[in-house]
């Protein structure tokens, strides 16, 4: 190391005033920087609409106004315990977002990735798993999260599946069911 940059390494650590901006820079980093990240993907206790919030937060945040539930034109959205549920046996999510459009208190919110938190698992009543041929489900998936494999059940991607239920409700076989996502 030459003698200018030991002069200037020892005169930069020596320094101990900050500027306002420098200062303010440092405090907000890692704000600014969570927001550069994608969120994770979070099991929630109970299936919830899409971009709802971390649990806790969800909690703290919704107010149990039941404008969520009006909002959704599929019906698949009801209160219970003073938090949005979400219903997805009789029909599906069209991840319309009309929930979080009406959601004024941000416990629903746009900028976290829509999904329910549910997550499609095959079983034994899949015809593909008699040597059977057919790609429903698959076709059925607006994220294309379906792979259909030589032989056996299909797999699901779990960074592209939406949890919407399209799945499970194209199935006339009862050959998929939708469970809480275990990180």
């Amino acid at each position: 190391m030459s003698r200018l940059d030991e002069r200037y390494l020892r005169a930069r650590l020596g320094h101990t005033h900050l500027s306002r901006r420098e200062l303010l820079r440092g405090l907000l980093r890692p704000v600014t920087d969570s927001f550069a990240q994608t969120p994770p993907r979070l099991q929630r206790e109970t299936p919830r609409p899409p971009q709802a919030q971390e649990e806790s937060l969800l909690a703290r945040l919704c107010t149990d106004c039941g404008a969520c539930v009006t909002a959704c034109p599929n019906q698949i959205i009801s209160m219970e315990q003073g938090l949005p549920r979400l219903n997805l046996e009789h029909n599906v999510c069209d991840l319309c977002l009309a929930c979080t459009t009406a959601c004024q208190t941000r416990a629903l919110a746009p900028e976290l990735p829509p999904m329910s938190g549910l997550f499609p698992v095959f079983n034994d009543n899949c015809v593909l798993s008699y040597g059977e041929c057919c790609s429903l489900c698959q076709e059925a998936c607006p994220s294309q999260a379906i792979i259909l494999p030589g032989e056996g059940l299909p797999h699901v991607s779990v960074d592209d599946c939406l949890g919407c239920a399209r799945c499970v409700q194209s199935c006339y076989v009862s050959g998929c069911h939708l469970v809480s996502l275990s990180i």
